[in-house]
């Protein structure tokens, strides 16, 4: 079953700011089909910033651009294994980290820490992915079939060290941005769709960074889903000492 988030009565800054950025991004209510889609303010200033920071070689890179690029250098300082996978118009810069890869005649086996940092709000994401990929072979063809098997939401167990790496790193070079727990990225907006939508309500991941989790049953993870959420003000919790004993 699909969750959904709400577009209003949210009541942290955090689920604030993430309504108050899809509204201005993204149309609600409109299909990408739509001639008017692509005409909406929010998508032709969202294109703008994506183009400016994914262009030619050749582009002078933008201040985003080169904060990203310090952070991979930074990162790879180590020795890390990072791969970057920025790939296709998309609204954040995004990488692995990868752990350990394991390949055969038949599958793919390989274990990373997924990160992006979106470019159109203040907005972060880190989680560890454990994937594999059947291969096919074929008289002149060769294919294979991708699944994410598990997602760790949260440092947690042997992710911890590198997820926290990671969120430190990006903290220093975007301090102003906020981590979305999983479970909220996971949610879907009724009604909004992204450019590279397929048919479908987009999730808050989709509209910040990527489609990486499209086809991911994300009921099954590991760690904390509500890593980096706020605690909602309204709920106030009063300790105090037990009442009274009566005497009979």
């Amino acid at each position: 079953m699909k969750k959904y988030l709400s577009l209003s009565n949210n009541n942290t800054k955090l689920l604030s700011s993430i309504a108050e950025n899809i509204k201005k991004y993204y149309p609600i209510g409109m299909d990408r089909f739509h001639p008017e889609f692509m005409k909406f303010p929010g998508i032709k200033q969202a294109s703008d910033i994506i183009c400016a920071n994914i262009g030619p070689p050749d582009q002078k890179p933008g201040p985003f651009t080169k904060k990203w690029r310090s952070l991979m250098e930074n990162l790879r300082k180590s020795g890390a294994d990072i791969e970057g996978t920025t790939y296709g118009f998309v609204p954040s810069f995004s990488a692995d980290l990868i752990l350990e890869s394991f390949e055969d005649d038949s599958l793919t086996r390989t274990k990373r820490i997924a990160f992006a940092v979106s470019m159109i709000a203040p907005f972060y994401s880190i989680c560890g992915i454990d994937e594999t990929s059947i291969k096919e072979k074929a008289p002149g063809f060769a294919r294979s079939y991708p699944a994410i098997n598990v997602v760790t939401a949260s440092p947690y167990h042997e992710f911890e060290n590198d997820f926290k790496e990671i969120e430190r790193q990006i903290k220093r070079y975007f301090p102003a941005y906020r981590i979305i727990p999983f479970e909220l990225c996971m949610k879907h907006i009724e009604g909004v769709q992204t450019p590279f939508s397929m048919g479908q309500d987009c999730t808050v991941y989709n509209a910040f960074f990527n489609h990486l989790f499209n086809f991911y049953t994300h009921m099954k993870s590991r760690g904390d889903r509500y890593y980096g959420n706020e605690k909602n003000p309204n709920i106030k919790v009063v300790l105090a000492p037990p009442p009274p004993v009566k005497d009979d």
